[in-house]
């Protein structure tokens, strides 16, 4: 059975927030919370697919490895957020590894139940398939942005996604929240080159960085490099 503080916790994700609270009610009644530590891998990398998941702290991350062993981030999973959707939907497995990256707590949904769910109420398979669409766009997004676009213009998208829908001034501050290693691997790059961008945008007079934060002294040239994203 899942906790009744769930619901409030997960009621706006996508693949709910269509739903009825009596239906919401019961696909989470459905599923059941898991807790995971930092470090902790949920599931590898062609794992059987077993079950869908929302993050209702904490957060993940999905990757995959190249045969040389090198990292490849697909995605940042933070509160709010599903993931593992598709590979639910014909036996099959998991297309890439999560790894915890701060404790977290999940709320799982078996593929058992998850069939079952969807058997009987036609809203869950629509809400489900609007997710999975989403998540496809993400990753569409994503891959336009690793390989048709430079570093700056991948940092710059990564900061003004931090920064959210504020309108910057001249002395605002960006805070940054992740290592630096997490924030080349969002933005496509290794840690030394995301270094070197950092200093040409400051050679460009554009801003300052910090350990921690950003502090932006050009927000228009920011923009500008950014401006190809909606």
């Amino acid at each position: 059975m899942y906790n009744p503080r769930m619901l409030a916790s997960l009621s706006e994700i996508p693949l709910l927030s269509q739903l009825t609270e009596e239906q919401r009610t019961i696909v989470i009644g459905a599923g059941f919370e898991k807790s995971l530590e930092r470090g902790e891998i949920l599931f590898h990398e062609g794992a059987p697919a077993e079950a869908l998941y929302a993050v209702i702290d904490g957060q993940l991350k999905l990757v995959r490895y190249s045969p040389k062993g090198r990292e490849l981030l697909l995605h940042l999973v933070n509160p709010g957020q599903t993931f593992a959707e598709a590979a639910l939907f014909a036996p099959g497995t998991y297309p890439a590894t999560a790894e915890v990256m701060h404790a977290c707590r999940l709320w799982c949904l078996p593929r058992v139940a998850l069939l079952e769910l969807l058997g009987a109420s036609p809203e869950l398979g629509v809400a489900m398939l609007g997710s999975i669409s989403l998540w496809t766009r993400k990753l569409a997004s994503k891959l336009e942005l690793h390989t048709q676009r430079r570093v700056e213009e991948r940092v710059a998208i990564y900061l003004l996604s931090r920064a959210g829908p504020v309108e910057l001034e001249p002395g605002d501050r960006i805070e940054l929240a992740e290592p630096r290693n997490l924030i080349a691997a969002q933005c496509g790059t290794a840690p030394e080159v995301l270094s070197r961008t950092f200093r040409r945008l400051e050679d460009d007079g554009i801003l300052m960085a910090a350990p921690h934060h950003v502090t932006i002294h050009d927000p228009d040239s920011l923009r500008s490099l950014a401006e190809w994203i909606e």
